[in-house]
């Protein structure tokens, strides 16, 4: 009896996993503020400072919320520190287009130019092995 209660414990451990997920992921979401109101439309990307070659990737909706994605949509960043960088354009009415519509043109950057690049945002981040929850907020 003993043995096959280890075993089935043994073969559940091997199906389930020990390490969560084996990717290296965690799940990563949370708010962008500018000026301290919700910022809609806005690219975020979490750059791993180990290891660039995955970044997470996500958006934000009209409350101001995100989701990163980098494999599988909303499968998180990779765990570790991240530099971040967020940026986000005027938009026009109507209902959005797709990136390679060529009529699909961007309005001028409502965010200032230095949350856009990895040098000069200023923003870190470190993705830890559970639910991250990680706020923003960007000034003038």
């Amino acid at each position: 009896m003993f043995r096959l209660v280890s075993f089935l414990i043994l073969i559940s451990l091997i199906i389930t996993g020990c390490s969560g997920d084996d990717r290296g992921l965690a799940p990563v979401s949370g708010t962008v503020l500018f000026n301290g109101k919700p910022l809609p439309n806005a690219g975020i990307i979490f750059t791993p400072d180990q290891d660039n070659t995955r970044v997470g990737v996500g958006s934000t909706d009209k409350d101001g919320k995100y989701r990163l994605t980098s494999f599988q949509i909303n499968d998180g960043a990779k765990i570790g520190k991240h530099t971040v960088t967020i940026r986000a354009y005027e938009t026009k009415d109507g209902p959005p287009k797709a990136a390679d519509d060529i009529t699909n043109v961007q309005g001028k950057m409502i965010t200032p130019f230095k949350y856009a690049r990895p040098e000069t945002s200023g923003l870190k981040a470190d993705v830890a092995k559970k639910n991250n929850i990680i706020d923003f907020e960007l000034k003038d």
